[in-house]
């Protein structure tokens, strides 16, 4: 063995106790990024296990634009393919349930299949029972099982117009959720001539799924056989319906590299701080060891050694430790996590380089001053007091290092190279800039507020200045460390604060919708017709392919085409016009080829009135002209919160609005999937309630209807959906506050060990136990405020960073306010849990023996 690689570990061993603190960090920190990359593989094999039970074993799908019914030739054409081998049609459409043994009423998506030839394309897990498989049979998925109330062999009524038909739960199927939280409306199932009975619309099919005799050729028949079947008709391969799965992918491996390095620093502050301390205390060991011939070099290689042992030692217990808790998350929530647990084998190497690089770079700094040392000073002085040079030093580099970051947002407009120079450049040059900012605003602190501070724990004056100020980098850097947690805390919740001020307050939603799969024009008139609707319109969505968005490496821009009937729809929105006249913009709809779009669009590409706008649809461009920017009235919310299909994965952001007639010209899409609706609110309605209005609406519409609710109701739920997830995103704040603690206690047990003689001397001289202990938790309380100081800062500027990145690729443009009450409880935690660190510390000094002290080493 090499003699520094024994130097190290004979000095990891003598400091068990600091040691082990450090390894805990680093576990943690490596834990951390276990548990969220097994979670995040978790999530997304229950999104692939939703995409395998929608595609099957399809090499290719036929459906019709807006997932109207295909035209009745084209189920004979396909089949006419010399290419095919299987051939599977299926209809879907409401089935709205109601058990009358419970009187319980369930919406399901309905599906109408041919059970032999389905099965031979989708794996279908049967809880109890069987499939439907004959006229007046229907299968439900557990979630419309448990709405219903029922079981197998009780019989449920379907209502249609005017009557009702009966059919007998013959089987339980299990529903393949998206997982973390979002699952799938209740499904059914019944025989393709059971639904065209349902629907009153015999031998109709919604799409159709194909086995190919060769899977390979699936791309040339798709393109060989679409002119076939006319416009609006899309023949997609397996690929191309998965490519959601896939960009969702491809955006978590982005959110796991960043919290990834994040941790990492965490871990490499801490290490450095640690094995720095160390160095310190060691300084006339490592001296005279270098007068018996021990090298710089060696002495640099033992830090060095240190470092990568406390990585590889926080990586053996981190990761197993971070997969048993994701198993454990998985296993408690596993109605959201249909797949069950998944191991995320390369976020888990992530976790065991983060740990190694974190020991590594965390010991860069105690090696060079190992190695730079003279030995004749180190063995004249025990101690120095720190220079204003070093001081000032670390507040220029830092300022400069935060003024450098804020300069690359405020002049990178590209937001493809400002995501890919942040996540090289940009973060650790942030990360650093504030750990550095951190040892000049502790000496501060301690400056102005350790006197008030000393007086309010009634604590000698200038005893706790002088004790801090001794070795202000040991406390800035430990500060450092535990302002990360913090950080992260401030940022989300300023991000999501701005959220709900700026973009969901600003949204005009009408007073009710109801959505369905494909809405008829007898529904619509039905709700029309009721007395207190005041006026209700059609609404057609669609999902366009657009580079006015997002990151063109990531290939994920799509927006809502939201279209209407220009006329009606227009006096019920009350559009807020910021670009262009009303009253031409509206004539210009009515002609065709013109849209209105979003300010973000003119926010994140510049593009406004009297501009061309390029929208695709399966590889096929569409050219708009844009007569108007408008403020969005948030229908694409709203299409996106009564989604009923299977685009799941199609997240889509902003919206161009259009006209019917110009979305049904260039996609073949006239498919009425949700109505705007106005309510009367004079007279005898005037103290008519949302809940009773929606209740009637589901009414009249029928089994058309899947859903329907109120623009008040809508905004709350989203607004309660945020507000959930800041919390739930607050808990991984915590945890890397968790983390860092482990270097507040290691810097207290340090302190208290090289001080033992000198607290035992003032002990002996009539000092009190209660003394002692108040100082030390004097010193934690330094930490903790230096840390919600720098974290505030640091989380502010992050949540600016974050907006600016919002805008260049959503549109998105959000005022930067700090959240006080967030904020306050983000320095409450990190205070309560820095104190909490320091007590064990503190408590086992308090029982030390005057003698005990006073046979320490002294100094």
């Amino acid at each position: 063995m090499r003699p520094a690689w024994r130097l190290g570990i004979n000095s990891l061993s003598g400091r068990r106790s600091r040691s082990m603190l450090l390894v805990a960090s680093v576990s943690l920190s490596c834990a951390l990024i276990a548990t969220v990359a097994c979670a995040m593989a978790s999530m997304h094999a229950g999104l692939k296990q939703r995409v395998d039970a929608t595609v099957g074993a399809a090499d290719l799908r036929v459906s019709k634009t807006g997932k109207e019914s295909l035209p009745q030739d084209v189920l004979e054409k396909v089949r006419m393919w010399p290419e095919v081998r299987v051939v599977v049609p299926r209809a879907q459409g409401p089935i709205i349930l109601k058990n009358p043994a419970t009187n319980s009423e369930c919406a399901t998506v309905g599906s109408g299949v041919d059970p032999a030839l389905d099965a031979q394309v989708r794996a279908v897990e049967i809880v109890e029972g069987r499939r439907a498989s004959a006229l007046g049979e229907i299968a439900l998925d557990t979630a419309g099982m448990k709405e219903l109330g029922a079981k197998v062999g009780d019989t449920v009524s379907v209502s249609r117009w005017g009557d009702a038909i009966s059919l007998k739960i013959v089987g339980v199927v299990r529903q393949p959720g998206i997982g973390m939280g979002v699952v799938t409306r209740a499904e059914s199932q019944v025989t393709l001539e059971q639904m065209g009975v349902i629907q009153e619309k015999p031998g109709a099919v919604k799409e159709i799924d194909i086995v190919l005799a060769d899977s390979r050729d699936a791309d040339r028949v798709a393109t060989a056989h679409k002119s076939d079947l006319g416009t609006g008709v899309l023949v997609r391969t397996s690929a191309k319906i998965t490519t959601g799965l896939d960009q969702s992918q491809r955006t978590g491996r982005i959110g796991l590299t960043l919290a990834s390095t994040i941790a990492m620093f965490s871990a490499a502050f801490i290490i450095m701080t640690g094995l720095t301390t160390n160095v310190t205390e060691r300084t006339r060991e490592l001296a005279m060891l270098r007068c018996i011939g021990g090298t710089k070099w060696q002495m640099a290689e033992s830090q060095i050694v240190m470092g990568l042992l406390v990585g590889v030692a926080g990586a053996c217990v981190g990761i197993p430790l971070g997969t048993l808790g994701a198993w454990g998350l998985v296993s408690y929530f596993k109605d959201h996590f249909p797949a069950g647990f998944t191991i995320h084998w390369i976020g888990l190497l992530e976790g065991v380089v983060a740990a190694v690089v974190a020991g590594l770079l965390g010991s860069l700094l105690p090696a060079w001053k190992a190695a730079s040392t003279s030995p004749l000073e180190a063995l004249a002085s025990r101690s120095k007091p720190a220079r204003a040079k070093g001081l000032i030093l670390c507040l220029v580099c830092g300022v400069v290092l935060v003024t450098l970051h804020i300069v690359l947002f405020k002049s990178m407009r590209n937001p493809d190279l400002l995501l890919l120079t942040d996540l090289v450049i940009g973060l650790p040059m942030i990360i650093s800039g504030y750990f550095l900012l951190s040892v000049p605003v502790v000496w501060g602190i301690t400056t102005v507020l350790g006197p008030l501070l000393s007086k309010a724990l009634g604590i000698p004056s200038g005893l706790l200045v002088r004790s801090v100020q001794a070795t202000p980098y040991r406390f800035g850097f430990t500060a450092g460390a535990m302002m990360l947690g913090l950080a992260l805390m401030v940022s989300i919740w300023t991000n999501g604060r701005s959220i709900d001020r700026d973009v969901l307050s600003s949204f005009k939603f009408p007073d009710a919708f109801a959505a369905g799969l494909n809405i008829s024009e007898r529904t619509q008139k039905k709700i029309s017709d009721l007395p207190f609707v005041a006026k209700s319109t059609p609404i057609t969505v669609q999902i366009f392919h657009t580079d006015a968005f997002g990151f063109k490496a990531l290939d994920n821009a799509l927006t809502t085409f939201i279209a209407f009937e220009p006329d009606d729809f227009l006096k019920m929105a009350n559009i807020q016009w910021l670009e262009g006249d009303k009253v031409a913009g509206i004539e210009e709809l009515r002609k065709g080829g013109a849209v209105l779009v979003a300010k973000e669009f003119k926010v994140a590409r510049g593009i406004g009135v009297g501009d061309t706008l390029s929208l695709s649809l399966e590889g096929k461009k569409h050219q708009f002209k844009v007569v108007g920017v408008v403020a969005s009235p948030g229908l694409d919310v709203v299409s996106k919160y009564f989604e009923i299909g299977d685009d799941f994965l199609d997240v889509a952001v902003n919206a161009v609005f259009g006209s019917r007639d110009d979305l049904k010209r260039v996609a073949g899409n006239s498919t009425v999937r949700l109505l705007q609706i106005d309510l009367k609110s004079d007279g005898q309605f005037a103290t008519m309630t949302d809940a009773d209005a929606i209740r009637q609406i589901r009414k009249a519409g029928g089994f058309e209807i899947l859903d329907a609710g109120s623009g008040r109701g809508i905004i709350k739920e989203i607004r309660e959906y945020v507000s959930a997830s800041l919390y739930v995103f607050s808990l991984v704040a915590v945890g890397g506050m968790l983390v860092s603690c482990f270097g507040v206690a290691n810097l207290i047990v340090a302190g208290i060990q090289a001080r033992q003689f000198e607290f035992g001397v003032l002990r002996a001289i009539g000092a009190q136990k209660g003394l002692i202990a108040r100082l030390v938790l004097g010193e934690a309380l330094i930490i903790a405020l230096g840390a919600c100081i720098v974290g505030t800062a640091f989380g502010f500027h992050g949540a600016w960073a974050g907006q600016v990145m919002n805008e260049l690729t959503l549109g998105f443009q959000m005022t930067t306010h700090l959240p006080l009450d967030a904020t306050a409880m983000g320095w409450g935690i990190l205070t309560l849990i820095t104190v909490g660190a320091a007590l064990p510390a503190i408590v086992g000094l308090n029982r030390a023996r005057v003698r005990e002290l006073l046979g320490a080493v002294r100094g």
